[in-house]
């Protein structure tokens, strides 16, 4: 499933996310995930009916006033979230995309940034809400409308700015916009970092088969216009789809093993798709490697950037390459062993599991068994239902 974002009156992650409500996603389940980590929060989608239309606006209250957490403290909540790791390594990177444009804005390294609009309960819940709510919904891949362009002022914690609100002007480049007359603040920080980070493309439409469609409302009254935010849900067709992506090389012989991990774990956070690292030996016999890297175009600066910090090769080879892609969408899969996150895969009028590795790793270790064992176990059981009913073969 892929999603459109038509956007006439600007974003915000609230109305991101009561959009994606608008759409069928679930909001409640959210509340346990964040009360387990210690952050009480109760979320209540409300259809609502503004200038003849109907939508869906977000009512999010949290008890007390709202802590001001530095970077790592989110990221410490983060990794403790019970989200599947997709949902973690895109809001993880989320926020430190926040950090550093934020930490651009005000001179400070990100590490050391205090201030409210990371530390927040509802931009937590916002970004958090919307990776997993794409999920959730099966969505693979986001396009958008062009974005509107606003001006004015609006008061912060650091006193009276101009809009669009430095960060989000930071955030808005290389995006396409067109100017409107609005003296409101249309695309808030959270709003554009969920643009920054979500949206593979900007066009006029959408494409594809119209599936659903989502309304979330937002709470500035904008006059006689409806301040709504509408999502098309599209079917993008069966079979393979036909994607460009970038391939980064380079030759490695200078690293430990060590520093090799810990490059890994870099370029995934920054965005990479897949990362391969392939032995061999170098000139005068020595022993090295080869590290590729994949990515999207919208990535790849930041790919690169940490290709080059965290390995100080002297060279990278790039080449812009297609990737056929099968059609797929997160699904959980009940056994008699307990509940699996797991991708579906259409292939030849055939749905087929393949079961997440860090959902078995979790599963074995409250089963008491090995990863081997548990495949095992499953494949000779074939008992593999996703949570809706239907089932097909198991990987």
């Amino acid at each position: 499933m892929k999603l459109y974002i038509d956007c006439p009156t600007g974003l915000s992650g609230d109305m991101f996310l009561a959009g994606l409500a608008d759409l069928g996603a679930d909001l409640r389940r959210l509340e346990p995930l964040f009360a387990a980590v210690g952050i009480q929060v109760s979320l209540a989608a409300e259809k609502v009916t503004k200038k003849g239309l109907v939508g869906t606006a977000l009512h999010m209250r949290w008890p007390g006033e709202q802590p001001l957490r530095h970077l790592p403290v989110i990221l410490e909540i983060l990794e403790q979230l019970e989200v599947s790791e997709t949902v973690r390594a895109g809001s993880t990177r989320a926020f430190k995309r926040l950090a550093e444009v934020e930490g651009a804005v005000h001179g400070l390294p990100p590490n050391e940034i205090h201030f409210h609009e990371v530390g927040a309960v509802d931009t937590l819940v916002d970004i958090v809400g919307c990776f997993w709510a794409l999920e959730e919904l099966g969505i693979q891949g986001v396009t958008c409308s062009h974005l509107p362009w606003f001006q004015g002022f609006v008061d912060s914690s650091h006193g009276r700015l101009p809009l669009p609100a430095p960060a989000t002007a930071r955030l808005l480049q290389g995006k396409p916009v067109y100017p409107t007359q609005f003296q409101e603040e249309l695309i808030t920080p959270t709003g554009a970092l969920l643009l920054d980070m979500l949206v593979d493309d900007y066009g006029p439409g959408p494409g594809g088969r119209l599936e659903a469609i989502g309304t979330g409302w937002g709470s500035k009254d904008l006059g006689q216009v409806p301040n709504g935010l509408r999502l098309f849900l599209l079917d993008g067709g069966q079979g393979a789809q036909t994607e460009r992506i970038w391939v980064l090389e380079s030759n490695i012989d200078h690293l430990t093993g060590e520093e090799v991990g810990d490059l890994f774990e870099v370029l995934q956070e920054a965005g990479a798709c897949d990362v391969l690292y392939l032995p061999g030996l170098m000139k005068k016999n020595r022993p090295a490697g080869l590290m590729q890297v994949q990515c999207q175009s919208d990535s790849l600066a930041s790919v690169q950037e940490a290709f080059f910090q965290h390995s100080l090769t002297l060279g990278i080879r790039r080449r812009e390459a297609e990737r056929v892609v099968l059609p797929r969408r997160s699904t959980r899969l009940q056994t008699r062993l307990g509940n699996l996150e797991a991708k579906g895969l259409d292939l030849s009028g055939e749905t087929w599991h393949r079961p997440e590795y860090e959902s078995l790793k979790d599963l074995a270790r409250k089963t008491g068994r090995s990863l081997v064992q548990l495949r095992s176990l499953l494949e000779a059981d074939d008992s593999g239902q996703e949570a809706d009913g239907s089932s097909g073969p198991e990987d």
